[in-house]
């Protein structure tokens, strides 16, 4: 099994600040990697909150706030 990691765009690196990534990418580049980064949060935040019993934690809560701004992020760029 070939454990690198694959990068989701070749024109950024896959540590690319948010500024970066719009100077250098089109809006369905930049969708495609923040579903990407999304869905890494969303599976966080579901082994976070099944070690806290059903209550967020801060860190739980910190990560529902990021994919919150990404949702937003998201939808505007689909307007």
């Amino acid at each position: 099994m070939d454990a690198t990691i694959k990068p989701l765009n070749k024109k950024v690196s896959m540590f690319a600040s948010n500024d970066e990534l719009y100077e250098k990418l089109t809006n369905k580049e930049i969708t495609t990697i923040k579903l990407a980064k999304l869905d890494e949060y969303v599976q966080d935040l579901l082994h976070l909150t099944e070690k806290t019993n059903g209550e967020l934690s801060m860190v739980a809560s910190s990560k529902y706030n990021t994919i919150k701004e990404i949702l937003a992020e998201l939808n505007n760029l689909n307007c």
